[in-house]
């Protein structure tokens, strides 16, 4: 799956709150008692269920922020924080009403607020196009060359837009060829990456890790097969694309809509890797629900319908 960069900075400071809820939120399981000073209010009961409470539900918000960062979703990131910084506004009034608080505290809290405004009103601003072809998503359809329905491996052709990418994941199903038959593509495999150049493959096995971006600044047409054939996987792309020709897509590609975008995980068979391998059960569920709702079948209908191998 695609994702939209997030700036190197934004990206920076979104990880340090992130890191910073799960300090408040471990430090509230393990020294109630700081974690109240911090905080700017003095129960003076360590063993309150309050601090379980808090110490928890800080850390579940700090691992949203920091996977969200980690994997490149600009959009989950940008309302998570908008809408988490009602917390430390509440927080804010809680301190400010409470006799015997710390003053100090209502300034950290109504800092946090507002450092969260600023990092939002950043993160919301289109993202700039990069490279001089990425007049947007529509610049890159697909063709599907040979099907699992007529007995044969999946092989599709699709133009990769400068500085498109996926994040690190794998498939469990199939193997992936890519072939890069003009431009070129870097490709992470493993522990190791590399830059294919126009004749050069690469083949990631079921299970293996790796990843993709156009770093050229130059389009990039490459032929991926898919093996054994996989129908979903067919539909996945055509999807993909179809939603980025429509608008529906961000300029590097990843899916505006959530449910859009598990849709399209659960259908590519991607399973992420490292930190951001929590959030799979999320988006299986988002994918079900989209199912139910009828999504999937109008995104069939609409984009994999199929093709003689005209663009799609």
């Amino acid at each position: 799956m695609t994702t939209q960069r997030i700036p190197s900075l934004l990206r920076l400071i979104s990880l340090l709150i992130g890191l910073g809820m799960l300090f408040i939120g471990a430090r509230f399981l393990v020294a109630p008692e700081r974690g109240e000073a911090g905080f700017g209010l003095h129960y003076n009961q360590p063993n309150d269920a309050f601090h379980a409470i808090k110490g928890v539900r800080d850390i579940f918000s700090g691992l949203l922020i920091v996977l969200f960062a980690w994997s490149h979703y600009r959009k989950p990131l940008f309302l998570t924080l908008l809408a988490g910084s009602v917390i430390p506004f509440g927080d804010m009034l809680i301190v400010g009403q409470t006799p015997g608080s710390d003053p100090s505290a209502r300034l950290i809290h109504g800092g946090t607020v507002i450092t969260l405004w600023v990092l939002c009103y950043f993160l919301g601003r289109p993202a700039p196009r990069t490279g001089p072809k990425a007049s947007g998503p529509a610049n890159a359809p697909v063709k599907r060359i040979s099907s699992v329905a007529d007995g044969h491996d999946s092989v599709l052709e699709l133009r990769i837009l400068p500085g498109e990418r996926t994040p690190w994941h794998y498939h469990q199903l199939f193997s992936e060829t890519f072939a890069v038959l003009k431009g070129e593509l870097t490709v992470g495999q493993g522990g190791q990456t590399r830059t294919l150049r126009e004749g050069q493959t690469a083949t990631i096995q079921p299970g293996q890790t790796h990843f993709f971006r156009n770093a050229s600044g130059q389009e990039s047409l490459i032929r991926v097969t898919v093996s054994p054939g996989n129908r979903e996987f067919e539909e996945s792309l055509l999807i993909y694309k179809g939603l980025a020709n429509d608008g529906l897509a961000s300029a590097s590609g990843t899916p505006k809509k959530l449910l859009d975008l598990a849709l399209f995980i659960g259908l590519n068979d991607s399973h992420t890797a490292g930190l951001s391998k929590v959030a799979e059960p999320f988006f299986r569920w988002l994918a079900t629900r989209a199912t139910r709702q009828g999504r999937l079948a109008y995104l069939l209908e609409k984009y994999a319908r199929p093709n003689t191998g005209e663009w799609q």
